[in-house]
């Protein structure tokens, strides 16, 4: 597993640098009126942004979904009526 990691991160690497630099090996590769060299920044600075965001959102709704922890003073007057009740 350990191998399989290794060599498609650096494949993905290779691939990654000939694709940023593709305006040195294709230079009038263009998509949507971009470079493909722009292209190579502007994906993976917006998964960056959007993993960013989606781990902010999933912490936010895991605050609103958690209830409210007991305050030491609940805690308190619980312990008590339990042990009124066990006496």
């Amino acid at each position: 597993m350990g191998t399989l990691l290794f060599t498609v991160s650096v494949l993905a690497m290779v691939g990654y640098f000939f694709w940023l630099l593709s305006w040195v090996f294709l230079p009038d590769a263009t998509m949507l009126g971009k470079p493909l060299s722009e292209w190579a920044l502007i994906i993976p600075v917006g998964i960056i942004v959007y993993s960013f965001l989606f781990i902010v959102a999933w912490v936010g709704w895991a605050m609103v979904s958690t209830p409210p922890s007991l305050t030491a003073v609940e805690k308190t007057l619980k312990e008590e009526e339990k042990n009124e009740e066990e006496e």
